[in-house]
């Protein structure tokens, strides 16, 4: 049983600055988890990414070593991992999909929820929340996650990435940009808009088999 081993403990980290892709930010996804999942994947530039995909390899190996340790006869399945590098329209990327559970029952019986504590471009926390419902793929910013080691029999031995936080730097809202289309700024007729930001008032290569 997964309670019969002793874990190494969770690492906290700070992305670099990075695209986000299919951010559930805000609405809690439950396609797949009733109670509901709030989930980003970062797209982290390759040339950024050499000290964080170390820092979760050295994690990984540390827990397969352990779990090696306390069961030297036993065969553990490795897990799907949640980083990878991938390259996506042509660009290298590191691959990092995170994920924050929405809602629970804890050992008491007392149910409980949680949201992703979110901050604009100054660092301040978003007031306003519903102000980035429409957040899209491509909006730039970083995220707060804890790398958690873990092993399941039925799943394996792996290390699963909690989504904390996240600060936007440059918001894409769903419709697109004047930019997205492949238009520029010309002179001529203008509709004086003014574009409406979100509140800012207030707030060495894992080897990936079996072990």
């Amino acid at each position: 049983m997964a309670s019969t081993f002793q874990l190494i403990d969770k690492i906290r980290f700070t992305t670099p600055l990075c695209k986000f892709q299919y951010p559930k930010l805000i609405e809690p996804e439950t396609k797949f988890n009733p109670q509901g999942d709030y989930k980003l994947t970062c797209l982290i530039d390759a040339r950024d990414a050499d000290a964080l995909a170390t820092q979760l390899d050295e994690l990984l190996t540390k827990h397969k070593a352990s779990l090696k340790t306390q069961a030297p006869d036993q065969k553990f399945k490795l897990a799907d991992l949640p980083w990878s590098f991938e390259e996506i329209d042509g660009t290298p990327y590191l691959v990092v999909k995170t994920k924050m559970k929405a809602s629970g029952v804890d050992r008491d019986g007392r149910r409980w929820t949680a949201v992703p504590a979110l901050f604009d471009a100054k660092g301040l926390p978003v007031k306003d929340r519903e102000s980035l419902r429409s957040m899209w793929s491509g909006t730039v910013g970083k995220a707060s996650v804890e790398a958690c080691p873990f092993y399941q029999p039925a799943i394996g031995a792996g290390v699963t990435l909690r989504l904390r936080a996240v600060q936007v730097i440059s918001l894409v809202q769903s419709g697109g940009s004047a930019e997205s289309f492949g238009f520029e700024e010309s002179d001529g007729w203008s509709a004086d808009n003014k574009e409406i930001p979100f509140d800012s008032t207030g707030v060495g290569p894992v080897d990936d088999g079996d072990f």
